[in-house]
């Protein structure tokens, strides 16, 4: 369509340098403008439905494997280990290293979900980016592994983790997430109290989620969830001299959610040696 709009202009021109005419270029040039909208109109027409079929279909798969989650446990994880780095502004860098063993022969995806606590508006989803990859037995890095979002409400993205093929059974297997999103936790650098957690539908032997607070800020916290064994709680700080909060989990039980409400305390800067 746009080569022939291009087409129609260059042959207005040509026909007006030979007639002479500027009616001729003027009208010629109006049409291709037209067409121009037209198409213009028609591609985002297409494009938006195209859009909704994908999205319906994200939405579908994503519904579909969790209803197998939830009717099977497809595998253990054996480590969780996450990072959440938070930018002055609330933008939020992860960096999550997984561990886990398939309890069948048949394990062809792992389904996530990631939050944030406040109704982010739908113009942050095109802004969330999602990365993961194998990592081989030595540490090394493998190859990209592909993904499926789906948002089942603001704030909430549900990711499918597809593997290129099924795991041997009982053979661990071990990937890496880097997710970037904007904005994440803005209420808390704004002032207000945030959540952080983790909840499991599968069973887990070990998990780390560390929260690294913007440089300078101190923190209240509070558990959230708290189990009777296995829960440590504890802040610390990192090698650039930021506060952290690490929590430690020892075999949660399935679908209990254990965390922290943190808020920074205002009008207080601090070093690691205050």
């Amino acid at each position: 369509m746009a080569r022939a709009v291009v087409g129609i202009m260059s042959f207005a021109v040509l026909l007006g340098a030979v007639l002479g005419s500027a009616a001729i270029k003027s009208g010629a040039l109006v049409a291709a403008v037209l067409l121009i909208t037209v198409a213009g109109i028609s591609l985002v027409t297409n494009s938006g439905a195209e859009r909704r079929e994908l999205e319906m279909q994200r939405e579908l798969l994503s519904r579909y494997t969790n209803q197998l989650d939830k009717t099977r446990a497809g595998y253990r994880i054996l480590e969780w280990k996450e990072t959440v780095v938070i930018g002055d502004g609330g933008d939020a860098h992860t960096k999550l290293a997984i561990r886990l063993r398939p309890l069948g022969p048949d394990l062809l995806f792992v389904r996530m979900k990631f939050r944030c606590d406040w109704p982010q508006p739908a113009r942050y989803r095109r802004k969330v980016k999602i990365a993961v990859r194998n990592t081989h037995p030595d540490g090394t890095p493998g190859t990209t592994l592909h993904t499926s979002q789906s948002w089942p409400k603001d704030g909430v993205v549900a990711v499918v983790i597809h593997f290129h093929e099924a795991p041997p059974e009982n053979a661990d297997i071990s990937f890496r997430v880097e997710l970037d999103w904007p904005k994440r936790y803005r209420p808390l650098v704004e002032g207000s109290p945030d959540v952080f957690g983790l909840m499991f539908a599968q069973p887990v032997a070990n998990a780390v989620y560390r929260v690294v607070l913007p440089r300078g800020h101190d923190v209240y916290l509070e558990p959230i969830g708290r189990l009777d064994e296995g829960f440590e709680l504890e802040p610390g700080w990192d090698d650039d001299d930021r506060r952290t909060v690490t929590l430690t989990l020892t075999d949660p039980p399935p679908r209990h959610r254990a965390g922290a409400r943190l808020e920074l305390k205002k009008g207080q800067r601090i070093a690691p040696n205050d």
